[in-house]
């Protein structure tokens, strides 16, 4: 019957798998702390992008909120509108976060509406005063960024010729 023998074969290491195996860990550490990096980048500047454009979307909505607010006589204007009259408004506080707007006179006194003709109109009597309504929106850290939304109103005062 055969007989097994063990036989030892033992022979000196050189360590050349483990040089492999620190330089492939090092090049996958590298290469997973850059990705990292790169996402958050990526997250922060996503996130930006998203707080400009919700900054864009309330000054617009300031804009119409002086417009409506000044149409229906609110208390924010004690009362009366504004755009009848051809005085400048200082800055008043909207609905929001730092949100304030403000109009300017662009005319002295009521002139022809800029739509229509005297002579196209169905009341010759129709004049408008002329405004440019500023909704200025602060954000971001320490309010160092800001969306300013322009708009030109002309608001009609019938009755006046």
């Amino acid at each position: 019957m055969a007989q097994l023998t063990y036989v030892k074969s033992y022979r000196k290491q050189q360590g050349a798998a483990l040089a492999v195996a620190l330089v492939l860990m090092l090049v996958l550490t590298t290469l997973s702390v850059t990705l990292m990096y790169n996402t958050s980048l990526d997250t922060k500047m996503t996130h930006a992008t998203v707080v400009k454009k919700s900054s864009l979307n309330a000054s617009l909505g300031g804009s119409e909120e002086f417009i409506q607010k000044a149409h229906t006589q609110d208390a924010l204007f004690s009362g009366t509108n504004p755009l009848t009259g051809n005085s400048d408004v200082s800055s008043v506080n909207l609905t929001g976060t730092d949100l304030t707007g403000e109009a300017e006179a662009l005319t002295d006194f009521p002139t022809n509406c800029p739509h229509f003709s005297r002579s196209e109109a169905s009341d010759s009597y129709i004049r408008c005063t002329r405004f440019e309504i500023k909704v200025l929106h602060e954000f971001g850290q320490n309010n160092q960024g800001n969306t300013e939304v322009v708009t030109a109103v002309a608001s009609q005062i019938p009755g006046e010729s």
